[in-house]
């Protein structure tokens, strides 16, 4: 009877530690739940838009700072016009680790940055303008002129020369009537990025004002996809797959800053290769580039105001990985700037380019590991 008994106990203790174990699974799958939501959630407000927000606010502010053009152009007001295109820049560069979704599907990645420029075409717009020929409008570039045309670089070829800001008396009318028409362009379409993430009526009452006299429409907030992955509505089946979508958009930035940003022009040792040269702003794209899978990773663009990470999640499956990812960021930045300034008179630096490439394959290595934690 006590053997009896005693058998009845260790079967008792052994469902007990079996449930126990059992419910402490479910714990963990909803404590990884909710820290990937609230990761997608972060990732979706502190990243995505608030990278394409102050983009589309800097756009309008280049319009602005163009508009005071118009009662005759001073040295100054060109260095501020170019300055402007230089902050618009920098958050644009700062959103390559999320060129899926909208910037994706609406094609809106090469109608912004489409390098290079057809600069031969583009002087030829310009002479049949001067001509009289065409009668340059923001409407006239958006339906008539490719994607080679209009965005960040024919902006910076109009208001750059050698680095520094044109003077004045170099602008002609005819380049002052095809700069405005394709800032206002750039500041529809930055503008049409942050609608696409956020939903037209989310944005400010200009924003939304400037969308509709150009007659733009978008569609429901893709955000809000990414937020809810893994449930209905969402193109994203489950969670990781939404984590896995944001992986891919960092590592094909990595790879492409190493291997086509900086290794196609050091193999050609053509200028014209160079991306932004004529504002010489190059290896800042290319830095802003890392910075932007930082940003993806660490949770967010403001480094003051970062929410759940992705640096998060692999810091608790694996601490020693997320250590070499965020090294690897560090030592990415660091290689580019070592290139030195500019990178079109530099092409020839092989040690400086090839630890460049080197250290983006790295981090682009190590940004793969993490597809293995979401298996």
């Amino acid at each position: 009877m006590k053997k009896c008994i005693n058998n009845l106990v260790l079967l008792g203790l052994l469902l007990f530690v079996s449930y126990s174990c059992d419910n402490d699974d479910d714990i963990t799958g909803s404590e990884q739940d909710n820290l990937l939501t609230e990761i997608l959630t972060d990732y979706t407000d502190k990243t995505v838009i608030a990278t394409y927000t102050s983009m589309a606010d800097n756009s309008i502010l280049l319009t602005t700072a163009l508009e005071e053009f118009e009662d005759g152009i001073t040295d100054e007001e060109v260095v501020a016009a170019a300055n402007a295109w230089k902050d618009t820049r920098e958050h644009w560069e700062k959103s390559e680790a999320f060129l899926f979704g909208p910037a994706a599907f609406n094609n809106l990645d090469p109608l912004l940055d489409t390098w290079p420029l057809d600069k031969n075409q583009l002087d030829q717009v310009l002479a049949d303008v001067e001509s009289g020929e065409i009668e340059m409008s923001a409407g006239y570039v958006r339906d008539n002129l490719g994607a080679s045309l209009r965005g960040f670089h024919a902006v910076e070829y109009l208001l750059f020369r050698d680095g520094q800001a044109r003077t004045a008396a170099d602008i002609t009318a005819t380049e002052y009537s095809y700069l405005k028409a394709v800032a206002l362009i750039l500041a529809q379409d930055c503008i049409t990025l942050e609608s696409w993430w956020i939903g037209t009526d989310n944005l400010s009452a200009n924003k939304q004002s400037i969308l509709a006299e150009a007659e733009i429409e978008t569609g429901d907030a893709f955000g809000d996809e990414i937020k809810s992955a893994g449930l209905a509505g969402s193109r994203y089946n489950t969670q990781f797959s939404a984590v896995e979508e944001i992986i891919q958009g960092a590592m094909d930035i990595a790879d492409e800053v190493g291997n086509a940003k900086i290794a196609d022009p050091v193999e050609s040792k053509n200028v014209l290769d160079v991306e932004s040269w004529y504002s010489w702003n190059s290896l800042t794209d290319f830095q802003n580039n890392i910075r932007s899978i930082e940003n993806a990773y660490l949770g967010g663009a403001d480094e003051n105001n970062r929410g759940t990470s992705i640096s998060a999640f692999v810091a608790d499956n694996d601490a020693s990985l997320d250590t070499e990812i965020k090294t690897n960021i560090t030592t990415a930045l660091s290689k580019i700037d070592a290139i030195g300034e500019p990178f079109r008179n530099n092409l020839d630096n092989e040690s400086g380019t090839s630890e460049a490439i080197a250290a983006c394959t790295e981090l682009f290595d190590s940004l793969q590991k993490i597809k293995n934690l979401l298996q």
